[in-house]
């Protein structure tokens, strides 16, 4: 790997860190002074809309200015808006309504995080590393993200409420100035002439059926998940039919993250054994897997089941993210990854009111179903447009377009 992306892995894996423990300690923070579920809701949701509502202008963003600029700015905008939470929890301020807002600015600012960390891992890495650079990155957000911010949150909240928001600002400046120190030549990759109008990236997605068949898919499986947590958490917690306590519900699902990151570790060999499409599938069988868990065992069993399954699904944001990065021109992937992430990570919302609204009326177990389902039938589209051949000629398509721009003057980058 280059000296850039290892300096840009660590400012990553500062960040998951930042972003892990300040989203767990503001819900902990929440419940503890509302005691109202309401309340907790709202944190949730203004964590999770900006994928909805801010991928795309996030995506444009990357597009116009050099995504480690991007990435430099909006972490010293996460710093900010930590920072404040953290001063008005201190001042005892942090009312219902200013939490769940800067929980706000601060997924707003992820999103820009997000999308020109795909930029610039397509940039500093060659085609031949480029899936494990991106498994490494999913790593980072699984285990910094995902396993040791939550933890890190829990202690710091017993110790001070206050202590969270400082900690995630710090560390959020602590990335920015490693991100800072990165050389911006090796990340721009534009041409002064590139279009970044706003709906560009969504055009450029459905224009292309590879493209197009990685959101349908990404789409309709967060769906699925949505579901199926949604409805996971009382059907396994006892009184629920699994009758779990708490503590071994968390360790169920702290296992689906472990499980993940080995998977996003594990992604660039099983690509080079199996290929980009059979990778693919074998993600669909994953979450299926882990969707029928509950449907045919319990306690350490579906602990297992649901760790094996969640290795394999957990492979398919490192494959798809490195086919996008393959086809898709550096001056469009910004928008082209906001958009995306917009159609798949914005669908969360959808299958949470579905599988709230909708079990009431056919059960758990159907919906499990449903989950399961849903999944395997996307394995359909994966096969139909995203064999191997129509990959290597999509990205053979992209290569030869660039080999035919003009060669950039002195001093400018075309790629």
């Amino acid at each position: 790997m280059s000296g850039v992306f290892r300096k840009f892995l660590t400012a990553t894996a500062v960040s998951d860190t930042a972003n892990g423990v300040f989203a767990v300690a503001a819900t902990m923070t929440t419940a503890a002074t509302t005691h109202s579920a309401m309340a907790v809701a709202a944190v949730t949701v203004a964590a999770t809309l900006p994928w909805l509502i801010a991928a795309v202008p996030a995506g444009v963003l990357v597009d116009r200015i050099n995504p480690v600029r991007a990435i430099t700015f909006a972490n010293l905008g996460r710093c900010a808006a930590m920072l404040g939470l953290a001063g008005l929890i201190w001042a005892h301020a942090a009312l219902p309504v200013t939490v769940p807002l800067l929980v706000f600015v601060v997924s707003c600012f992820q999103t820009v995080v997000d999308t020109a960390a795909e930029v610039v891992t397509a940039n500093s890495v060659d085609d031949a590393r480029r899936t494990r650079a991106n498994g490494l990155l999913a790593l980072s957000t699984r285990l910094f993200y995902q396993f040791v911010g939550p933890a890190l949150a829990g202690v710091l909240v017993d110790v001070d409420p206050v202590l969270p928001g400082v900690l995630s600002g710090l560390a959020c400046l602590a990335a920015a100035l490693v991100a800072a120190q990165l050389p911006r030549a090796a990340a721009e990759a534009r041409s002064e002439e590139a279009s970044t109008g706003f709906w560009d990236g969504a055009r450029i997605v459905f224009s292309r059926p590879i493209l197009a068949t990685l959101v349908g898919v990404g789409g309709l499986t967060t769906i699925a998940n949505s579901i199926f947590y949604t409805i996971l958490v009382v059907y396994a917690i006892e009184p629920g039919p699994l009758g779990l306590s708490a503590s071994e519900y968390g360790f169920v699902i702290g296992a689906t993250g472990v499980g993940a990151a080995v998977g996003a570790l594990m992604t660039h060999h099983v690509e080079r054994w199996l290929g980009r499409s059979m990778t693919l599938v074998l993600t669909r069988v994953g979450w299926a897997l882990v969707f029928a868990g509950p449907l045919f065992a319990g306690g350490v069993l579906l602990t297992v089941v649901m760790a094996a399954g969640s290795a394999l699904g957990g492979m398919w944001s490192v494959e798809s993210m490195s086919v996008r990065q393959l086809i898709v021109d550096r001056a469009d992937l910004g928008r082209v990854s906001g958009a995306s992430r917009m159609l798949t990570y914005g669908m969360t919302p959808v299958g949470s009111a579905i599988g709230g609204s909708v079990a009431l009326a056919v059960g758990a177990k159907t919906l499990f179903v449903v989950s399961t389902v849903l999944t395997l039938l996307t394995i359909i589209l994966i096969r139909a447009y995203l064999p191997d051949r129509a990959i290597e000629a999509a990205t053979r398509q992209s290569e030869s377009a660039v080999e035919q721009e003009p060669v950039a003057s002195e001093g400018k980058n075309v790629r």
